[in-house]
């Protein structure tokens, strides 16, 4: 993550962070985008267990709708 963030400037940019995961849940992943991009629009991210995977696309669902994100 930290060598993108070296390469890209999203400044300006929406940011949605969403992450797999086995416990750490988003950890500081949106608290580091916020530091290193405070220019960009970092939007409330999503994280889900990797095993839920499989039966979370409901709540995959709910969470862009929640961001005014409509599925097809």
């Amino acid at each position: 993550m930290f060598t993108f963030f070296k390469k890209y400037d999203l400044s300006g940019k929406t940011i949605i962070p969403f992450t797999t995961h086995e416990g750490s849940g988003l950890g500081s992943c949106v608290k580091d985008v916020k530091k290193v991009y405070p220019k960009a629009n970092v939007q409330q991210g999503f994280s889900i267990y990797g095993h839920d995977v499989r039966t979370g696309k409901e709540r995959v669902e709910k969470w862009l709708k929640k961001l005014g994100y409509q599925g097809k």
